[in-house]
């Protein structure tokens, strides 16, 4: 979840292995290891606030398009197991 929106749903274990949204894989990245730098993925309120009709990680997406601005992206299906991401990327490739 990432300002109030449920991003990505799936087994426990699919989500962890296989992150689809971009800000999943960025938490997962952001694990501990001494051999890496930290990434900060807190937003401020007011840039979570900013986001109102788009996706609320668009501030802060590495992959962000236009329309993450102004569309919410709807869940769409990752592979046949339930796993699911809220993301435009995930719209293009299912069409």
């Amino acid at each position: 979840m990432y300002g109030g929106q449920i991003v990505e749903g799936g087994d426990s274990e699919t989500v962890t292995q296989r992150p689809a949204h971009p800000y999943t894989q960025l938490l997962i990245e952001s694990a501990p290891d001494p051999e890496r730098s930290v990434i900060a993925l807190d937003a401020p309120p007011e840039e979570v606030a900013a986001v109102s009709a788009g996706c609320q990680f668009a501030p802060r997406c590495p992959k962000v398009q236009s329309r993450c601005w102004t569309d919410a992206p709807p869940r769409t299906e990752v592979d046949s197991y339930g796993h699911w991401a809220a993301c435009w990327l995930y719209v293009e490739a299912a069409a």
